[in-house]
């Protein structure tokens, strides 16, 4: 994020708490006395308004972060360490979208459903805003569900997933990919699939933080989750408490020899190939699976690139800013991609996907 951007952001939500100076210091003494729940009571009330999307990162200032991340990564510029990393299915990004849809709602505003919907499917375009990549990601993941009454529902549920796999679950595989190649050390990926998210409480933070930090066995949360639940915090706590002494999720020590497998079962290396393309599946079964979302992976590594390259000609820019189609393209097909997708009957629902 840029330096402007990231004062843009701080003074909006300094107005919102009543911070009003435009002094930056002056600004961060009135934020720093706002209670938490206040501030993020402001943040989801300016998010509302700007985007489910928009968010806080890193700033380059030149002192604390002196590049951009991705040019670092780029150049070898990186610290070449052991890696764990994964996602979740109703990760924190999908979860405050939606805690922004609940809000508006509570507003009064009726039409909160489709706004939340638009800036999803918006969001999709990139950059941007490229509406060929919106349409083209709208019909992909409309292919994942059967036919419902309500062609709405299937048009939401294939923009949460567009949604899951762009920003959280494909980057996820892209960083443990680079890292295994680019390093040649050790990966270990997982995933939280989205069946599991609705077994349990709901709370704000992701269900794989909340097994990983043992809230299941808070004396006053203990009776929210299940006996099975619980069991799956302690074997998870026990992967991250190996992986953090000894780098390794299946041995408690890096001196020790001995797995504990009998008690836990292995959790094999991401490696970057086909093949090896690795991770653990927290669930209670503790699978062990591979490819995690390859397909859909494939539909935003391999065929979007190339539709935004072809299709750049065809749009132009309204006085809002927006790329809006100027022409309709003719492209092919890609050989590559069309593999990957099983063609299916016509949907009866297609309109709600215009």
């Amino acid at each position: 994020m840029s330096k402007q951007k990231a004062q843009e952001q701080a003074v909006s939500l300094g107005l919102e708490l009543g911070c009003s100076s435009l002094e930056l210091e002056q600004l961060l003494i009135c934020l720093r006395q706002k209670s938490a729940e206040s501030i993020n009571a402001a943040q989801t009330k300016l998010l509302a308004v700007s985007g489910p999307l928009q968010a806080w990162s890193p700033v380059v200032d030149g002192v604390m972060v002196k590049e951009q991340p991705l040019a670092a990564l780029r150049s070898g510029r990186f610290h070449r360490v052991l890696l764990m990393l994964g996602s979740s299915a109703e990760d924190g990004l999908i979860s405050r979208a939606k805690n922004i849809k609940n809000f508006e709602q509570l507003q009064g505003r009726a039409e909160s459903k489709t706004a939340f919907y638009e800036a999803l499917s918006n969001s999709l375009g990139g950059d941007d805003s490229n509406v060929f990549v919106k349409e083209a990601a709208t019909w992909f993941y409309s292919l994942q569900h059967s036919p419902t009454p309500s062609g709405y529902s299937v048009f939401s549920r294939a923009l949460e997933n567009a949604t899951r796999d762009f920003f959280i679950t494909c980057p996820s595989v892209e960083m443990a990919s680079f890292w295994a190649t680019s390093t040649r050390s050790a990966v270990y990926m997982y995933h939280l699939p989205q069946d599991m998210v609705h077994t349990s409480v709901d709370y704000s933070s992701p269900l794989d933080v909340q097994y990983v930090f043992g809230l299941p066995h808070v004396p006053e949360m203990r009776e929210l989750f299940t006996s099975t639940e619980r069991t799956l915090s302690l074997q998870i706590m026990s992967y991250m408490a190996n992986f953090i002494k000894s780098g390794n999720p299946n041995l408690p020590l890096s001196v020790s020899g001995e797995s504990f497998s009998e008690l836990l079962p292995p959790w094999p290396q991401f490696l970057p190939h086909p093949n090896g393309q690795n991770y653990k599946e927290l669930s209670p079964s503790l699978s062990n699976l591979k490819n995690l979302q390859a397909h859909q992976c494939s539909f935003w590594s391999q065929y979007v690139p190339v539709l935004s390259s072809t299709t750049g000609k065809f749009l132009s820019t309204n006085s809002i800013g927006e790329n809006k189609p100027s022409e309709a393209p003719k492209t092919e097909p890609l050989s590559d991609f069309s593999s990957l997708v099983t063609q299916t009957k016509p949907k009866t629902e297609k309109d709600a996907y215009s």
